[in-house]
């Protein structure tokens, strides 16, 4: 299945190993994907659109469509292909949608998709970071915030910050980069000593 799914993809021989593991057949599809985007220099446009269809992909509609039995493997492959193509999405993408499709795979699409996506991070060899915060942060808080986050990523990495902004917090900052969650808000402190005063009583 996956051979096949190679060489309809990509008629390079060698395909090349995503840069991190990924596991079972979600891994495998994604593997698949990335060598033949990679060998095709689609890499960049097929993330492109992956990342947008993985905004569509949680719309109940388009959940219904993905795990419905009503309608056939082969069709949804067709629908995938005419939806990939008229989106202007790359060969290696549409390909890989209509493979998906035809293997009876789609109800595993936004697993696929999601991980496609993390190969893609460490493919640029970035750190995604997502900071909360009270209130906007200035541009002096914002460097010493990235000069800090380096010290917990490998030397080298790029760090990439989303911010965004929760008055309910109060204050302080919630912080989460790769596998790293760091809760320093003032509303969790607030919580905290409220617990301790409970258990007091």
């Amino acid at each position: 299945m996956f051979r096949m799914f190679l060489r309809r993809m990509c008629s390079a021989p060698k395909s090349k190993s995503t840069p991190i593991p990924v596991f079972g057949v979600a891994g495998r599809y994604v593997s698949a994907l990335y060598s033949a985007a990679l060998q095709m220099n689609q890499l960049d446009e097929t993330e492109k659109h992956l990342r947008s269809l993985q905004k569509e992909l949680n719309k109940p509609k388009v959940v219904d469509f993905l795990e419905t039995s009503m309608v056939t493997s082969a069709d949804k492959a067709k629908l995938w292909k005419q939806v990939g193509e008229e989106s202007g999405m790359p060969p290696a993408a549409v390909n890989f949608l209509v493979i998906v499709a035809e293997n009876g795979r789609l109800k595993m699409l936004r697993r696929i998709v999601q991980t496609f996506l993390a190969v893609m991070v460490a493919h640029r060899n970035e750190a995604i970071c997502e900071v909360i915060t009270a209130k906007a942060l200035d541009d002096g808080s914002r460097q010493a915030l990235m000069s800090a986050l380096k010290k917990f990523v490998k030397s080298g990495k790029n760090i990439q910050l989303t911010e965004k902004v929760d008055p309910s917090i109060i204050g302080g900052l919630i912080v989460g980069i790769e596998d790293k969650h760091i809760d320093l808000s003032i509303a969790r402190r607030i919580q905290m000593y409220s617990d301790i005063l409970k258990q007091s009583v």
